[in-house]
Order: C-alpha cells, then sequence, then structure tokens
C-alpha cells in the first residue's frame, strides 16, 4: 500500500480484473469479419473504437459481440471471496466503480450472478461509453474528485499507462493469479486498522 495515499475512491475494469468471462473472442472476431470484412490485422476492440469515432456502423459488430459476452455469462468464472472483500471494502466506507468494454447488461448479469449487486457507484460499459477514457471521466465527474484521488485497476497494461497519463494511480492486478485478491486483503487490513 501506498504510505499515506487516499484509497477511498477505486475504480476497477472486470474482465480479466474481478472475474472472467470466458468468450471465444477468435469465433466473434470470424463473425464480425463475416459481415464487416478483415479488420486489418487490428485487436478488435481497437477496430471498433476507431470505426465508431469515423462515424461508421458498428451495431451489427456490438450485436454479436454482446451475444457472445452474454452466453459466457451463464459460466462466468469469479472468486466468491473477491466479492466479499469488496462487499466489507464498500461498508468500511470505500467509494466504488467499474468500467468495462463490456455490454452493460452484461455487466448487469455478471454482477448478479457473482451476488456483487450494490457494491459498485457507477457501472460504466460499452454501450453507455465505447472509450475508456470516457468511461473514467464520467466515474471521476460523477464522484467529483479529481484523477489523483483515485486509484485504477486493471489487468491490462494500456489502461495502466492510460490510467497514470490521465493523473489517476493505476494498478496492473489479475483475478486469475490472486494479485488482486491479495490487495484486498492488504487495503482491508489497512482500512480496519485506520
Amino acid at each position: 500500500m501506498e504510505e499515506g495515499a487516499d484509497l477511498r475512491y477505486l475504480i476497477f475494469d472486470f474482465d480479466g480484473t474481478l472475474a472472467w468471462l470466458r468468450v471465444d473472442w477468435g469465433a466473434v472476431r470470424a463473425r464480425i469479419e463475416e459481415v464487416y470484412g478483415p479488420l486489418g490485422g487490428k485487436p478488435l476492440f481497437t477496430w471498433l473504437r476507431e470505426r465508431g469515432l469515423r462515424g461508421l456502423d458498428i451495431s451489427r459488430a456490438l450485436d454479436i459481440i454482446r451475444e457472445a459476452e452474454l452466453e459466457a455469462v451463464k459460466a462466468l468464472d469469479f472468486d466468491e471471496e473477491i466479492v466479499a472483500l469488496l462487499r466489507r471494502l464498500r461498508e468500511k466506507g470505500l467509494r466504488m466503480a467499474l468500467i468495462s468494454m463490456q455490454d452493460d447488461e452484461v455487466l448487469r448479469r455478471a454482477l448478479e450472478v457473482m451476488g456483487a449487486e450494490g457494491i459498485f457507484d457507477f457501472v460504466v460499459g460499452r454501450r453507455t461509453e465505447l472509450l475508456r477514457e470516457e468511461q473514467i471521466r464520467r466515474v471521476l465527474e460523477g464522484w467529483g474528485i479529481e484523477p489523483e484521488q483515485a486509484i485504477f485497476i486493471s489487468d491490462r497494461p494500456e489502461d495502466v499507462e492510460l490510467g497514470l497519463g490521465m493523473g489517476l494511480r493505476a494498478l496492473r492486478l489479475f483475478y486469475l493469479d490472486g494479485s488482486l485478491k491479495r490487495w484486498l486483503r492488504e487495503l482491508l487490513d489497512e482500512a480496519i486498522n485506520v
């Protein structure tokens, strides 16, 4: 933990950070390429953002992704202890938000499956805001805080880089390797001892 840091505002990424949504992204990409043609070797969400920013249609691609994500929620891989830790941190007064490139409805259903409803002040998926920077800004504005007052937790290095560039403290932690759970335990211990 950072000495003297204000740890009251936490922004979490979802897939890979809090849980694992087992989507066959290769199959999703193939279906999208059937509709739109080759994606030019770009990562799927990069292609979506670029196409959306140019004002080109992405609605069918988003539908294909959403269908695959909703199917994957049925076999969502998550750790009940992480949910319990988040709930206890919430009880200690921490404020938490969830941002994700997943669809908003997918996130709602995933939180129901996890028993994690009511933990997050804000849940911002790609239907609400497609750009990660804007997802973060929306949360910060909702809380009425400056970026340096929040910590952004994601499994993706580009998210951590983005968060740091926006002035947040950012951590790269993972659901699957247990690093998120260890960090949450430390944070809870610190919150209890304050």
